[in-house]
């Protein structure tokens, strides 16, 4: 099981998010859970992102949950949004 945590930059970006696209709740709770219990799911479409550090949760064709890996089971989140947002990291 994955240990979360969340950085003040990921918790203001899911409350606008969230706040601007109510029909994802449900889809970003699913893949949060999806990822805690089995984080090779292939549901939530791991992936690490080209020469950087960070990693991608697929919430759905084009919202994204960014996270670092801090140890085997403990990630903190960094980000969530839109796909393009990967260019910032």
């Amino acid at each position: 099981m994955v240990k979360l945590r969340h950085s003040s930059r990921y918790l203001s970006s899911r409350k606008k998010f969230l706040k601007n696209n109510p029909e994802l709740v449900e889809k970003t709770i699913k893949a949060i859970r999806l990822f805690v219990r089995n984080p090779q799911h292939p549901g939530i479409n791991l992936e690490k992102l080209k020469d950087s550090t960070v990693w991608t949760i697929r919430i759905d064709k084009g919202n994204r949950i960014f996270f670092l890996w801090n140890g085997k089971s403990s990630v903190l989140f960094i980000d969530i949004g839109k796909h393009d947002k990967y260019r910032r990291y």
